[in-house]
């Protein structure tokens, strides 16, 4: 018989699952500091404004990524993120594809569909680990899809 050991759990994609966490409520702000660096930037595309969000491009702390969380979070009641597939991890790498839903709660500038609306989109993400935290962050979000379902733009 052959015995096969365990498998090892690897830090980097620990700190990718707790990040996830982060946006789904799990993790207390005040813990942040644990696994997100103080200079902590974010590569991302414009839409999000459209969102009424934080310009994502200009967030460089850890304070500017809670608040994007935050604004995320009021936008879309009871929102999930899960994870698949992932995470993977290459060196200080780690990358996961995600899929998010979630309840509109009203806010968003150019919507057009009533809060209580149902939505889900997908996206990919990949964060970058320096001295055993998470430092950047890099995210390519269907924001378009998550805009349509809104009816911020109009259906293809």
């Amino acid at each position: 018989m052959t015995h096969t050991p365990p498998a090892q759990t690897d830090h980097g994609k620990e700190l990718f699952e707790r990040f996830v966490d982060l946006w789904n409520g799990e993790v207390d702000f005040a813990d942040t500091p644990e696994f997100i660096a103080d200079d902590f930037t974010v590569h991302s595309a414009e839409l999000a404004r459209y969102l009424g969000f934080p310009d994502s491009r200009q967030i460089t702390t850890r304070d500017g990524l809670l608040d994007w969380v935050t604004a995320v979070r009021t936008l879309l009641h009871d929102v999930r993120f899960t994870t698949r597939p992932g995470p993977l991890r290459e060196g200080d790498l780690v990358a996961g594809g995600y899929t998010v839903t979630g309840t509109y709660a009203g806010g968003a500038p150019t919507a057009t569909v009533a809060p209580g609306t149902a939505v889900r989109y997908s996206g990919m993400a990949i964060v970058r680990l320096e001295n055993d935290r998470i430092a950047e962050y890099w995210v390519l979000s269907d924001a378009l899809g998550l805009l349509s379902q809104l009816g911020a733009v109009p259906r293809p």
